[in-house]
């Protein structure tokens, strides 16, 4: 029984519709996204630091400039790479060969997906209080959490915060230390966030057209 579904997983019947639909859901999660960035949101003004402000300011930017990366290029070419590899193997009956592509091509694009990944996951202000990865809901939320853990007081009020708050029941110490120094990771999030997307995407791209162009080489 696994056996027949592992072999559904990794046929044809699966991840050519998989491929399809998800493309779609990804032009939809962008025009969401969009519309989620053009409204106002009051908890900006909640937030004393400039700083911070300007890396909120940015993550907004950072998601529409997403969005519109999946709107216009990267569901669209899911789309069209389903489509067209769906009538090479459906419609046109043609076959993928088990050499298409080599065990060292495949350990490459596997590599630079998953390098890619965790450099842009990995950069967050995340932890296992907040979660993240480079989702900028979560991160902003993450913001908003920490700046209610010290009363929205400026994070250059360590002393001031140490002094008059106390730290919750069981909590360290140095727990509002620890918060504040979480929001020092805004100083290298946008440089991981773009050059692991953007390597992401790309690793992504080249496989897809690589595939289709091998594919159609292979049967013809």
């Amino acid at each position: 029984m696994f056996d027949q579904f592992l072999d559904f997983m990794l046929g044809r019947w699966f991840w050519i519709p998989a491929i399809f639909f998800f493309g779609i859901f990804l032009i939809y999660l962008g025009k969401r996204r969009l519309r989620f960035e053009a409204q106002p949101d009051p908890r900006y003004d909640l937030i004393p630091d400039e700083d911070v402000k300007k890396f909120w300011r940015w993550m907004s930017e950072y998601n529409i400039c997403l969005s519109k990366f999946h709107i216009y290029f990267f569901g669209p070419l899911m789309i069209a790479f389903a489509i067209i590899n769906g009538i090479m193997l459906f419609v046109l009956n043609k076959q993928v060969p088990d050499d298409l592509m080599s065990r060292e091509q495949i350990g490459l694009f596997g590599y630079l997906i998953i390098f890619s990944f965790g450099i842009s996951e990995g950069a967050a202000l995340g932890n296992s209080l907040y979660g993240g990865g480079s989702n900028v809901s979560n991160n902003k939320s993450a913001i908003i959490d920490i700046y209610k853990c010290i009363n929205f007081h400026s994070k250059k009020e360590l002393e001031w915060i140490k002094k008059n708050l106390k730290p919750p029941i069981g909590s360290p110490k140095n727990f509002y230390k620890r918060e504040i120094e979480v929001l020092k990771r805004i100083n290298y999030i946008p440089c991981c966030w773009t050059i692991g997307r953007s390597l992401w995407f790309i690793t992504w791209s080249v496989f897809f057209i690589y595939f289709t162009i091998l594919l159609y080489l292979c049967n013809s």
